[in-house]
């Protein structure tokens, strides 16, 4: 009995540990991660009406929607129209990132192009400790502040993730990629000068 509450317990601080979120306060851009998941530009809309930023920009991958193979990301820009988001406050990291540590290359380089100098990330709940490592590893020489923030609705439990097939894909995939970043984090972080 106790070791079957020891197990749960423990899994339980798995899932704790992959989510973190920094404290919301105003940053210049709020700069929204690839996926095709909705709720992370949703997310960020409902950020930028809060004042946290009036600048949003997206990430750019190989992702492609609809029958004319267009770029995920005009689907994104359009959605945050949508969402009163006005034209002038969209922006591209135009770096085309194959993996999240190269998403935060294309960020850095697009604050560096635009004169900015904060930014909150803005991701799924169980990606955000891995994003939270790559992107203080990526950000540690440019002088830029970087945040994490989750999205309270991506559908993950962190206490009770082993409930559900999606819990477990993200949470052990989650683990072994930070593993795998940590293997080979020297030859990973990019040494950016002082912006």
């Amino acid at each position: 009995m106790f070791l079957g509450a020891g197990l749960l317990f423990l899994m339980s601080c798995a899932g704790k540990y992959l989510v973190y979120s920094d404290a919301p306060e105003p940053v210049d851009v709020i700069a929204v991660l690839s996926g095709h998941d909705e709720s992370r530009v949703r997310e960020a809309a409902a950020l930028y009406h809060q004042g946290i930023a009036y600048n949003i920009m997206l990430t750019t991958t190989s992702q492609t929607f609809g029958e004319y193979d267009q770029p995920y990301t005009m689907l994104q820009a359009e959605m945050l129209r949508n969402m009163d988001i006005p034209e002038g406050g969209i922006y591209i990291a135009e770096f085309s990132a194959k993996n999240t540590g190269q998403e935060a290359t294309g960020i850095i380089n697009r604050m560096y192009d635009l004169g900015f100098y904060s930014v909150m990330i803005v991701t799924d709940a169980w990606h955000t400790r891995r994003v939270k490592t790559i992107f203080s590893d990526s950000f540690g020489n440019t002088g830029f502040r970087v945040l994490v923030h989750a999205v309270p609705d991506s559908g993950y439990n962190k206490y009770f993730w082993w409930l559900s097939p999606s819990g477990w894909q993200h949470t052990v995939s989650e683990y072994i990629r930070i593993l795998g970043y940590l293997i080979k984090r020297d030859t990973n972080i990019p040494d950016y000068p002082k912006f």
